[in-house]
């Protein structure tokens, strides 16, 4: 049971992302908070990544901490390819090259973030 709360973050982040980029970009949901786009990916994309290193339990995490924060940089990467292919799909949006480089920089940047914070909490 416990395996399965862990993986609930993700799948509930990855839903949320899906459903704004299924929005027109005029929606006004999409254009009420007054971010720059670039900040706004990253912002998801470090919050994805986190909830992907959630979902690995910790004691994977010490035993091979390489082979997991690849994982999660290739899952959020690749979410992020499937989301800017979708968006080529929607009205008035599009696939950008510079924001899955902003989700890809999240991701990395939310691994090294959990692993020093698992590392703090394991001392």
């Amino acid at each position: 049971m416990k395996n399965v709360l862990r993986k609930i973050p993700a799948i509930l982040v990855m839903a949320a992302l899906f459903t704004l980029s299924t929005l027109p970009g005029n929606d006004p949901i999409l254009n009420s908070v007054h971010l720059s786009d670039k900040i706004e990916h990253f912002i998801a994309y470090f919050v994805l990544g986190i909830t992907f290193c959630i979902w690995i339990p910790s004691k994977n995490w010490f035993a091979r901490p390489v082979f997991y924060g690849v994982l999660v940089i290739v899952l959020c990467t690749l979410f992020g390819i499937s989301d800017e292919y979708h968006q080529t799909f929607v009205p008035e949006r599009s696939g950008d090259l510079y924001d899955l480089t902003v989700d890809f920089v999240a991701s990395v940047s939310a691994v090294f973030a959990y692993f020093l914070f698992i590392k703090k909490i394991k001392k």
